[in-house]
C-alpha cells in the first residue's frame, strides 16, 4: 500500500471520528422498502451526510445518483423533477414522496422505517450550520463535492454499480468520493454494524 494512499485512509478515518460514530451501526433486520430509495446526492456535503449516516442507522439500501457541482448527468433531472438543484433530494416509490431538506428526509425516513417512527435525539438537527459535518469535509480537503472535468468523454457502465458499505467506513469513503467525482451512480447496500462486538 503507497504512502499516498495510507495518507488518504487516515485522513478519512479522522473524518468518521469527527462524526462521532455515526453512521456505523444498524438493526440486524431493517425494513427495507419494497421499491428502491433514490437519494440524489454530494458525497462531501454535510447535509447529503446527514441522510446518508440515517440510512446506515436503519441499514437500508439505497440507489445513489451523485450530483457533484459542475456535473452534468443527475443536476439537470434534479431541476427538472424538484424546481431546483438543491442537495439532498431524496425519492421514494413506496410512498410517493419527493423531498429536499435533511431534516425531511431524515424524518421520513425515521417514521416509515424505523421501529418507532420516532427520530432519535443524535438525528434531530436544529442548525443549518452543521459545523462536525463541515469540519469532515474539509479533514478530506473538500473530496466528493466537484465532477471530475476530465471525466467528459468516458463511457458510462449500462446498470448500477453495487457498492457494500457503511457511511462511517473510512476506506469505503474513498470509493464514494470518486464515484461522485465520476458521477457513477451506484446501489448502495448497507452493512451497518449490528452490534458492537462488530468494531
Amino acid at each position: 500500500m503507497s504512502l499516498r494512499h495510507q495518507l488518504k485512509v487516515a485522513s478519512s478515518l479522522v473524518a468518521t471520528l469527527t462524526e462521532t460514530g455515526r453512521g456505523i451501526m444498524g438493526p440486524a433486520f431493517p425494513k427495507q422498502p419494497a421499491l428502491p430509495l433514490k437519494l440524489y446526492d454530494m458525497e462531501g456535503s454535510p447535509f447529503c451526510r446527514r441522510v446518508r449516516e440515517v440510512l446506515t442507522a436503519l441499514n437500508l439500501d439505497v440507489e445513489i445518483y451523485p450530483c457533484p457541482k459542475n456535473g452534468q448527468r443527475f443536476r439537470p433531472l434534479v431541476k427538472q423533477q424538484g424546481g431546483k438543484e438543491q442537495f439532498p433530494y431524496f425519492i421514494d416509490e413506496n410512498t410517493g414522496d419527493q423531498l429536499f431538506e435533511s431534516t425531511a428526509i431524515i424524518a421520513h425516513l425515521f417514521k416509515h422505517y424505523s421501529e418507532t417512527g420516532e427520530v432519535p435525539v443524535q438525528y434531530q438537527y436544529k442548525t443549518n450550520f452543521p459545523l462536525v459535518g463541515i469540519t469532515t469535509s474539509a479533514v478530506r480537503a473538500m473530496r466528493g463535492i466537484k465532477a471530475d472535468s476530465s471525466n467528459t468523454q468516458r463511457e458510462q457502465p449500462a446498470q448500477l454499480l453495487e457498492l457494500w458499505s457503511f457511511e462511517g467506513s473510512p476506506y469505503s469513503r474513498l470509493v464514494r468520493e470518486r464515484l461522485t467525482e465520476l458521477e457513477l451512480p451506484y446501489k448502495l447496500n448497507n452493512v451497518a454494524k449490528e452490534r458492537w462486538q462488530d468494531m
